[in-house]
């Protein structure tokens, strides 16, 4: 039984839109109509002299170009992906930018595996036969197809299938996510001849396990040639005739070889059916003819197909094996089936529906050992879906009117440019909307700060304009129709365009001056206090701030932690908190202008028993800073450390200067083990540095492996002599009234209190 699934990844392929001109030559390629970007194509250059077309309209007319992409629209897909009937590719493809989506499914019910010239062994057990059986067959392929290059067609191709057979154990076999990953180039050759060639990567998934087994990964190799007679020149005819030589490489032979290795047996018939499992190479080839009807909306088609075995792989066919198939050695056979099916097309959009018919001819009744069986007949009922990513260009109609036509009146339109007041740069983005023409779109103003309006009846206009940064303005306008106005002010809106000179035609511009007034360049801070551990809020904190123009701002935080600090000046800012019982805490941020900039500042409670201490040489911590290995970059294990010597100098001011010094133990060259304790002791200072502690009372030093506390002889020896200490260098005495630590502030009511 072969179960496995298969992950279907849709890859993303980049459209590659190239224009294309007329080749010279007897051989161009791709037959796709000529196409630009998204953009309307360019009008049509003069034929030269001696060459036109049959149907009188210039080679790169648009109108002919999207005809012929409207008929390449109209195609399908074959069950592996390509475009084609069922089984048999065309060398012929869509048109640049055009892909297709389509899904097929099958079904069949016969009895016809277990015959009375090749019984079934009975899956009951024993010595008994079977002479009958019941097989059930269901089955889906969904494909998609894109046309990459006018000559280049790629596509993807996965299938699930599902058989039942009462003749076997276990009776329900599962083939999921089989799938095809196939490229087919094709180009034309004279009228009606189109030649090409494809190759399919066959990815097989397992038996007895989930995914793809390498082993069983196949190959296809296609040469393609197509006569489409519709594209005869004198009589059209509505016949296309393709003609496929497929060579395989089958391997799918390899997915049963570890189940055939355990059973000491080959798998069974039924088995081999339903697997879809060759041991052999085959070459196929493949017929199709499709005639064309009801303005080429029904396609009927016929296909005949034949698979020549060829045993590439050297298989020795057991002559006796338990399910009595015949050996290719002494038995020749070529499967082969014939199809009739018909596309229907039923309305315009590249939607259309298949049904089709399998009958197998030969290989239905005579089983061989290296080679899946037919089956008798297989129904296929399917839909497909194509569509264009082209941009249709727009029809221009012209009507021509046969009497005197007064002379138009002459209209006008604002041109206006917006600009911050006193300044005369403009506004780029600024949105300019219509205050009382609601019918008016709005508009946008250029990098430059300006807009035009449409051409505009003469009358009053007004505007609302808004900006990012800027309070809103209005701009009012009065147009007073063919004559322009005369020299001044319109308005607010500044001196209309002079009059345009005699016999010179087109709308006269008013030009309108839209000044904004900035909004102040400040922001808010809003945040919450929380306890780390607790994730709780922290009422009545103290918060001072300190902004980037050094104002100093302070408040409290409410019963929910909750604090705001208004009309804060963009920029760095520092922010500080207290709170009884709680480590201080240094966060800095950045301020963006006009907007909240939200923080949470995260409080670490004071520990029943401190891990720094202050000494009278040195601030003495129990823990020592854990660095990365060999590296110079504190672990996050560090930080609440950190927060507690932060906490001490922040207490202790009368502590003037510390000398952060770096040690390390033995292990490495003397000069790495310096430069590393240096850079310890560095990113400790800058730490601080960013938690609050002034800059100028730390000062790093390193000493790499050179005063060791204990011999490098141990393990635990060498971790002690990494280390971090801090050497007080400058302090004043503790009755200096300046060494008293600071109080939290005092509790009370502040305007910035939530």
């Amino acid at each position: 039984m072969k179960r496995a699934t298969s992950l279907f990844v849709s890859s993303l392929l980049m459209f590659v839109a190239a224009s294309a001109h007329a080749q010279g030559g007897t051989v161009t390629f791709g037959g796709g109509a000529t196409a630009g970007g998204r953009t309307a194509p360019p009008p049509a250059a003069p034929a030269s002299p001696g060459v036109a077309p049959a149907d009188g309209r210039p080679a790169d007319d648009p109108a002919k170009e999207w005809e012929e992409r409207d008929r390449k629209l109209d195609e399908g897909v074959v069950l592996g992906g390509g475009v084609g009937l069922l089984h048999t590719q065309h060398a012929q493809g869509g048109a640049p930018g055009q892909f297709r989506l389509a899904f097929t499914s099958e079904y069949f019910s016969a009895g016809f595996l277990c015959t009375t010239e090749f019984p079934c062994r009975d899956p009951r057990g024993g010595t008994g036969t079977l002479t009958k059986d019941s097989s059930d067959h269901i089955g889906g392929h969904l494909s998609l197809s894109i046309q990459v290059l006018k000559w280049l067609e790629t596509y993807l191709s996965t299938s699930a299938v599902a058989n039942s057979n009462d003749a076997n154990r276990p009776a329900l076999i599962q083939v999921l996510g089989d799938s095809v990953l196939g490229a087919k180039a094709h180009g034309q050759l004279g009228k009606i001849f189109h030649v090409g060639g494809a190759f399919d990567l066959l990815l097989v998934n397992g038996t007895g396990a989930v995914g793809l087994d390498g082993g069983g990964t196949s190959a296809r190799f296609r040469g393609l040639a197509t006569a489409d007679l519709r594209g005869l020149e004198k009589k059209k005819i509505p016949l296309r005739f393709s003609v496929n030589a497929t060579y395989v490489l089958d391997n799918t032979g390899e997915v049963v070889a570890a189940t055939e290795t355990a059973r000491r047996a080959p798998v069974t018939r039924i088995e081999r059916f339903g697997l879809n499992v060759n041991r052999v190479d085959h070459f196929d080839i493949g017929i199709g003819a499709e005639l064309f009807a009801a303005k080429e909306k029904v396609r009927p088609f016929i296909e005949y197909v034949v698979q020549i075995p060829v045993n590439r792989q050297g298989y020795l066919c057991r002559t006796t094996n338990p399910s009595r198939d015949k050996c290719l050695a002494n038995e020749s056979v070529a499967p082969s089936s014939l199809t009739l099916g018909s596309r229907f097309f039923p309305w315009k959009g590249g939607f259309n529906v298949l049904a089709a018919l399998d009958v197998g001819v030969t290989g239905v009744g005579t089983f061989i050992e290296e080679v899946r069986p037919t089956p008798p007949w297989m129904l296929y009922i399917g839909a497909g879906w194509a569509f264009d990513t082209r941009e249709r260009p727009p029809v221009e109609r012209v009507t021509t009117i046969d009497r005197p036509v007064a002379s138009p009146v002459r209209r006008s339109r604002i041109k206006g440019f917006v600009h911050e007041d006193q300044k005369t740069e403009g506004v780029a983005g600024a949105i300019v909307t219509w205050d009382n023409r609601p019918d008016l779109t709005g508009m946008v103003t250029g990098l430059d700060g300006r807009f035009t309006t449409p051409e505009l009846d003469a009358g009053p206009y007004s505007f609302t304009v808004k900006a990012e940064g800027y309070r809103p303005s209005t701009c009012t306008a009065t147009l007073i129709g063919a004559a322009p106005p005369p020299p001044g002010p319109v308005g607010p809106a500044g001196p209309a365009a002079p009059p345009p000179a005699a016999g010179q035609s087109g709308p006269i511009d008013v030009l309108v001056d839209c000044p904004l007034v900035a909004l102040p360049k400040v922001g808010n801070v809003v945040g919450k206090v929380l306890d780390v551990d607790a994730q709780s809020p922290v009422p009545n904190a103290s918060i001072k701030l300190v902004d980037a123009a050094k104002k100093e701002l302070s408040g409290t935080s409410s019963d929910q932690g909750a604090f705001r600090f208004e009309l804060v000046s963009p920029g760095a800012a520092e922010v500080t908190v207290t709170a009884d019982g709680y480590l201080t805490l240094t966060e800095k941020l950045d301020v963006a202008p006009r907007k909240d900039n939200p923080t949470q500042l995260l409080l670490k409670k004071r520990p029943k028993n401190p891990l720094v201490t202050v000494g009278k040489q040195e601030i003495v911590i129990k823990q020592q800073i854990q660095f990365a290995l060999d590296s110079a970059a504190i672990l996050p294990q560090s930080t609440g450390l950190l927060l507690e010597i932060a906490d001490v100098l922040q207490q202790n001011p009368r502590i003037k200067r510390i000398e952060v010094q770096g040690h390390t133990d033995n292990t490495g060259s003397a000069d790495h083990n310096k430069k590393l304790s240096e850079d310890r002791a560095s990113s400790v200072v800058t730490w601080l540095v960013n938690h609050g502690v002034g800059a100028e009372r730390l000062s790093p030093v390193g000493f790499g492996q050179t005063k060791p506390l204990v011999p490098n002889v141990t393990a635990n020896n060498r971790a002690k002599n990494r280390r971090v200490q801090f050497i007080i260098k400058e302090q004043d005495s503790p009755s200096t009234p300046d060494a008293a630590p600071k109080k939290p502030a005092k509790k009370g009511k502040n305007p910035l209190t939530l």
